[in-house]
């Protein structure tokens, strides 16, 4: 049974005879309206000639105000309880506040809805909503429990919303909910429509501030993805202007040094590209992308056994590229290391058999070595020619903006961040 069920079974509801239409202040108690009535605990029904007081009809209506917030006749429920409690709202939020702090929260639930529907405000809204989040906060695990309170805190403030239109306090928690889930662009949205509501004071400085920050921080999200655009459009120098502008707000965020590397290496910076690349790699995890890239840098730079280092490391961490497989085996074959290079080679080809670079490299691994892989291979017809020239045989880590990046290694040097 849910909380819902369990909380009106033991409701009814009656009909008052037409003797008992009057007014009270200003309402008018309509006879025709079926009224609900709280059963003592217990009881499924009122015994013949029991007493029905009106604490148990307001108790009744409290209950579908608070499970019941589609029921046709809400409104005049709403009506009867203020004509005879006036001062409800306040009696009620006081002792759901003081449930709340018992940490009684179905209860105190209770109490909030009841209090959003008899006052629809900001502030009861915003405590109701405030109360699913300290239910959601006891599942530590962050699991369904969690998700679920979380999610009844957002419906109940964009219920208020609704409501009440753009009340200051709905529009700023809303805000910062969204800000707290890391949906930084829906906060910037609510929280500026705070400000046009908000009076001057310190809370509005307050989000002044943060929205200032939350500007900042899309500016400078804008400003990192110009760059990559940047780099893309072969505008180097241009990337390199908006990631030192990005860099001076943001100096731990290793995509922006990633990029920074990348725009250097392109315009053969090489030894500036390696320190960009490092940095890169000591503000993360390290990935394959950034030990490919200093691998590029210092095979440029003459340091090919440091070259081959990195290469090794990206291979490890990314075990079925085929292009860095590839290249680690040309660099061991290059180098005479041919147990090494039949190693890579075997590991390339049962990635890809019909790769044609790989074919190639076979070929030349079994003129070298004198030994012939035995593992079949299945070969494409193509022209090999076209495929690797002598040239890019010597030279297979092609440098982004020359003739040469046709190569087949270009590959390598031209793996993108993203």
């Amino acid at each position: 049974m849910t909380q819902q069920q369990n909380a009106l079974e033991n409701i009814i509801f009656i009909s008052l005879p037409p003797s008992m239409e009057r007014d009270i202040n200003n309402f008018h108690v309509d006879s025709s309206i079926k009224i609900p009535v709280q059963l003592p605990d217990g009881k499924k029904q009122l015994e013949r000639g029991e007493e029905i007081t009106l604490e148990l009809i307001i108790a009744g209506m409290l209950k579908i105000l608070a499970y019941q917030g589609d029921h046709p006749h809400l409104s005049y429920y709403r009506s009867f309880v203020l004509a005879v409690q006036p001062d409800a709202p306040q009696e009620l939020n006081m002792a759901a506040i003081a449930q709340e702090q018992k940490q009684n929260y179905e209860f105190a639930e209770e109490l909030f809805l009841v209090v959003s529907r008899l006052a629809p405000q900001g502030a009861s809204y915003v405590n109701l909503a405030t109360l699913y989040s300290r239910m959601a906060a006891q599942d530590n695990s962050k699991g369904e429990r969690y998700d679920h309170f979380q999610q009844k805190a957002l419906q109940t403030l964009k219920e208020g919303l609704e409501v009440v239109g753009d009340d200051e306090q709905l529009l700023r928690e809303i805000g910062f909910f969204h800000l707290y889930q890391g949906n930084v662009e829906i906060a910037k949205e609510y929280l500026d429509r705070y400000l046009e509501e908000a009076p001057a004071g310190e809370t509005k400085n307050h989000v002044q501030k943060i929205l200032d920050d939350i500007n900042a921080k899309l500016n400078d999200d804008q400003r990192l993805m110009q760059a990559y655009d940047a780099i893309q459009m072969n505008k180097e120098d241009e990337a390199l202007d908006l990631l030192a502008a990005y860099l001076e707000h943001n100096s731990e965020v290793w995509n922006a040094h990633f990029l920074k590397g990348w725009a250097l290496r392109r315009l053969s910076r090489f030894q500036e590209a390696e320190e960009a690349f490092l940095a890169a790699l000591a503000k993360s995890k390290g990935n394959s992308d950034i030990y490919n890239e200093l691998a590029i840098c210092n095979l440029e730079t003459g340091k090919a056994e440091l070259a081959k280092t990195y290469l090794n490391t990206a291979v490890d961490l990314d075990g079925e590229n085929l292009t860095l497989i590839s290249n680690l085996a040309y660099l061991h074959l290059k180098d005479g290391e041919l147990d090494e290079a039949r190693e890579f080679l075997e590991l390339a080809r049962n990635l890809d058999p019909n790769d044609p670079v790989i074919h190639q490299l076979i070929e030349d691994y079994e003129r070298e070595s004198g030994e012939t892989i035995s593992f079949p291979v299945v070969q494409e017809f193509m022209d090999t020619a076209e495929v690797i020239s002598a040239e890019k045989r010597e030279k297979p880590f092609a440098v982004p903006g020359k003739e040469e990046t046709d190569d087949i290694h270009a590959e390598f040097s031209e793996e993108e961040p993203f």
